[in-house]
């Protein structure tokens, strides 16, 4: 099975774990990007034990993945433009 197949899941799921993650204007953001990534990784190891029944799962969560490392890129980089 090939990735470029289930691009169309990978991005769904992007796009899902993308809005349920933690804002970083939120207060106890802290809390929550724990949460998250409790959440996340129990995503991920029930996706391993069901991936050779439904790899849909796997692939969603994959694009759980590549969420939670945009929302983490997004949160340690910060541009700031001074006058």
């Amino acid at each position: 099975m090939e990735i470029g197949q289930n691009v169309y899941i990978v991005l769904c799921g992007f796009l899902v774990w993308l809005i349920i993650a933690p804002r970083l204007s939120a207060e106890r953001y802290g809390d929550w990007f724990l949460a998250y990534m409790a959440a996340l990784l129990l995503s991920l190891i029930a996706s391993a034990e069901i991936m050779m029944v439904k790899p849909v799962a796997f692939f969603f969560t994959v694009g759980g993945v590549f969420a939670f490392c945009y929302v983490l890129a997004r949160s340690l980089v910060m541009v700031r433009i001074r006058k």
